[in-house]
């Protein structure tokens, strides 16, 4: 029996009494090192009612699962801020996870599809606080994905090693796609700040705000909350650093998809850019008229399945179904260069990074060169670009090319946190890392993440960061297990004190703009260079500053 089955056995749900807990790297002591165990059973008081539990999956861990954070998006309350969570009589078995937002699952097996519907607005808590008193540093966690498979119960997103940690780790269903996006004039009449879209922000907001008046009966701390997400869930989050929406309800960000320059353009292109608010009325203008609806009364009257299946049609019109971040005046005031220059963003210790693989691509030599020109040409940097990673075959194409987006990736983070720290109000300490472990095999248990990926895939790092991989399905070896210890107690950490160190962990420095570096996480513990030499770094921050659209 190798170590993967030993530690499976040891972990896995349902072995609560011959687990033993989890040596610890991380100078956050373990939940069993502090207390004696919660029942799941024990009620648990929410102000909609109480709840009961399930086995967390590690010793002295409980998690709850799908806890109504607000009341149902359905009818009237479509394309409105979530209104408050009903309450109910007697107590609640939380132990099964909540519906997800509607979204196409084509091709996802029907196994790991959750309920969907609008009824949406719910969260999961892991904690192995024995008290409503212990006063545990918080994680708010938002899935990623992006249109598709963006719900919280996936086991990647297992909050139990994170818990035993000492954290109390959230988890939150939210409003997707058309459901969280939409923006119409008569949204915008309706809504009273002359503004609509952004309802999946808005989700997260009441989500905060639930767990500001909820947590500490589950022992969270709510003056210690860490918003975390990846993908869609990282957009969340920079929005609402932007934003005056949230203020007050989180101290911390976590970012793993990686923060981008103000200027890079990759912020200028699906899914990453907003639209303006105007742009985004005249989709929801031509999306209402697409699906024959003349009222906004008729939108409502739209059955969920219907608006999913009209969306994501092989012949939807780009023009009607073009739904992503919106630039309201609202939630989101202003552009994130204004945010920052103004110093309206949010202050906060940031802990973010890339993956190696994220922005892999095969071109031929062809490809790689017409490249090259158009998107260095317009500012003369060809001929150095090439000099730099030059190619004379398809192989060599494939490898310059990777070779510069991980450099790209590494310098337009590390120009985004000297941003953060240089500019009015931001003076945060911003922890950034590079992701270089490749995960083995494929998980099955997961409908997106390094789907048809390889290497250190975007969300590669997902896995480690949070930790728990004993229920997920690729054939992890001991070195995974460790690494995933070593780098969820990073998190812990951070999420305790907003400074990842701590214990015997390899010493993490923080952003400094005088030294271009970063933090290498996976393979190796150690500092990395923001790119592979000074020259390249020289060019990659010559092209990004240069660019003529902050966004």
């Amino acid at each position: 029996m190798d170590s993967r089955d030993l530690r499976r056995r040891a972990f896995l749900t349902g072995t609560a009494a011959t687990v033993l807990a989890v040596g610890l790297n991380s100078g956050v002591a373990s939940a069993a090192d502090r207390r004696t165990s919660r029942s799941a059973d024990d009620p648990v008081t929410t102000e909609s009612g109480q709840v009961t539990g399930a086995q967390g999956g590690l010793k002295g861990v409980v998690v709850y699962k799908g806890i109504p954070y607000a009341d149902t998006t359905a009818g009237d309350n479509r394309w409105r801020v979530p209104q408050p969570a009903p309450s109910w009589d007697g107590i609640r078995e939380a132990d099964s996870w909540g519906p997800a937002c509607p979204q196409p699952v084509t091709g996802i097996p029907s196994d790991q599809v959750p309920e969907l519907s609008e009824d949406c607005l719910n969260l999961n808590i892991w904690t192995g606080a024995a008290t409503s008193g212990e006063s545990r540093p918080v994680l708010v966690w938002l899935p990623g994905g992006w249109d598709s498979a963006v719900w919280a119960g996936q086991e990647m997103y297992n909050g139990a090693l994170l818990a035993n940690k000492g954290v109390v780790f959230v988890s939150v269903n939210h409003r997707v796609g058309p459901f969280a996006d939409l923006a119409h004039p008569d949204l915008s009449a309706e809504s009273g700040h002359s503004a609509s879209g952004n309802w999946g922000a808005l989700d997260v907001v009441a989500a905060l705000e639930w767990v500001a008046r909820n947590i500490a009966a589950f022992g969270g701390d709510p003056d210690r909350v860490t918003l975390g997400g990846w993908q869609n869930g990282a957009n969340l989050v920079d929005i609402l650093m932007a934003s005056q929406s949230a203020r007050g309800l989180f101290h911390r960000a976590l970012l793993p998809s990686g923060t981008r320059y103000t200027k890079d353009p990759a912020l200028g292109q699906p899914p990453c850019k907003y639209r303006t608010l105007a742009a985004a009325e005249a989709n929801g203008t031509a999306f209402a008229a697409y699906l024959g609806a003349s009222s906004l009364a008729d939108l409502r009257g739209l059955s969920a399945d219907e608006i999913v299946a009209k969306t994501y049609a092989d012949d939807a019109p780009a023009d009607a179904t073009d739904f992503g971040d919106v630039l309201d005046g609202y939630v989101l005031p202003s552009t994130y260069t204004a945010a920052m220059e103004s110093g309206a963003e949010l202050d906060v210790p940031v802990l973010t990074g890339n993956c190696r693989d994220g922005n892999s691509a095969s071109p031929t030599l062809a490809e790689y060169q017409a490249y090259a020109e158009s998107r260095f040409g317009p500012v003369g940097l060809t001929d150095t670009y090439l000099g730099l990673y030059p190619a004379t075959t398809d192989a060599e194409a494939v490898t310059q090319y990777n070779a510069y987006a991980r450099d790209e990736a590494r310098v337009s983070t590390f120009l985004w946190g000297g941003q953060f720290e240089d500019t009015a109000g931001n003076r945060g300490p911003v922890h950034t890392y590079f992701w270089t472990r490749v995960p083995p095999g494929h998980d099955a248990t997961n409908p997106v993440v390094g789907t048809g990926s390889s290497g250190a895939f975007d969300g590669a790092d997902v896995y480690y960061l949070l930790g728990f991989l004993y229920n997920t399905d690729r054939p992890w070896t001991g070195r995974d297990y460790d690494i995933a210890d070593t780098t969820a107690s990073y998190v812990a950490n951070f999420a305790a004190t907003g400074n990842p160190n701590g214990g015997s962990l390899t010493t993490w420095p923080a952003l400094d703009t005088g030294t271009p570096q970063t933090m290498e996480l996976g393979d190796r513990f150690a500092t990395l260079p923001a790119a592979d030499s000074d020259a390249k770094y020289a060019f990659l921050k010559a092209y990004l500053t240069s660019q003529p659209t902050s966004y």
